[in-house]
């Protein structure tokens, strides 16, 4: 089974993807937890997404040589990484590598909310003004660079096993697309699930207008890692069906155009999240 998944890495993400993509699209069709009063029409929306995700895949395979597994089975081969020098049962070392993994998303995600230069190409993902399972893949194409980047330092790192890596990223990528899915959870079972993931609740809270709330759950799959490092809110201020979504400096359908989310990352102005905590706190 395990060389099966290793020899068909690629197909067995695709689909797993694909799958959670369309699930979750069809439950926010029939069960949506937030109606759409933004005026922006889904059907550019979720072109300027995919467009977005395109030009980031291109650019990420232009400028990086290896992909995420493949430079973990280099790192095997090499013996780099602090896992690839124990000797530990393949399920230990992928457990570790699958948390620590996604330790390092939720560190990543707090930088990009920090430092301003990448908080500029961050706040493309925020810009959203309707929050869906296509805004898990609305990221600026150079962020999906650095993001790229830091994963494979990540991986040199720890040394990750390359099925760590391939658990990882399914598993990062289907719950990126569950936690901003538009959907409906029945409050018991919300409270159950938000314990052992990060639910769409919770999430959205991360994508309110007010930068006290846009910084809190940066966690992608586990949200312990809010509550370990002290950025985990429970609810936002106001209900999830009224909450504003997105950033204060755009907030028309004209402010987030596929040209004007691309130049966003070099426009002058805008707010930083962290800045604009700290002078809310005050």
């Amino acid at each position: 089974m395990t060389e099966w998944l290793i020899a068909s890495q690629a197909q067995v993400q695709s689909w797993l993807w694909l799958g959670s993509f369309g699930l979750v699209a069809v439950w926010e069709s029939f069960g949506p937890r937030r109606p759409h009063t933004s005026g922006t029409a889904t059907a550019a929306r979720w072109f300027n997404n995919i467009t977005l995700t395109a030009l980031g895949a291109l650019l990420v395979q232009v400028c990086l040589p290896f992909a995420a597994f493949a430079f973990a089975t280099l790192a095997q081969q090499k013996g780099w990484g602090i896992l690839n020098r124990v000797h530990l049962p393949l399920w230990l070392s992928c457990a570790l590598a699958v948390l620590i993994m996604d330790l390092g998303a939720y560190c990543i995600h707090r930088l990009f909310h920090a430092v301003p230069a990448l908080w500029r190409c961050h706040k493309v993902h925020h810009s959203e003004l309707e929050v869906d399972c296509s805004t898990a893949i609305r990221h600026h194409p150079l962020e999906f660079l650095l993001v790229a980047a830091a994963n494979l330092a990540l991986i040199a790192v720890i040394g990750a096993p390359p099925l760590a890596i391939l658990i990882a990223t399914v598993l990062g990528a289907v719950a990126a697309v569950f936690n901003h899915g538009n959907v409906a959870i029945a409050p018991p079972l919300e409270h159950i699930l938000r314990r052992i993931v990060v639910t769409p609740d919770l999430h959205r809270v991360h994508h309110s207008v007010v930068p006290v709330e846009s910084n809190r759950n940066f966690a992608n799959l586990f949200p312990w890692w809010d509550h370990l490092f002290s950025t985990y809110q429970s609810q936002p201020r106001v209900a999830h069906e009224t909450m504003e979504l997105g950033l204060s400096e755009a907030r028309a359908a004209k402010d987030v155009t596929l040209w004007k989310i691309l130049l966003l990352p070099f426009r002058q102005g805008g707010t930083v999240p962290l800045e604009g905590a700290r002078t809310a706190r005050r």
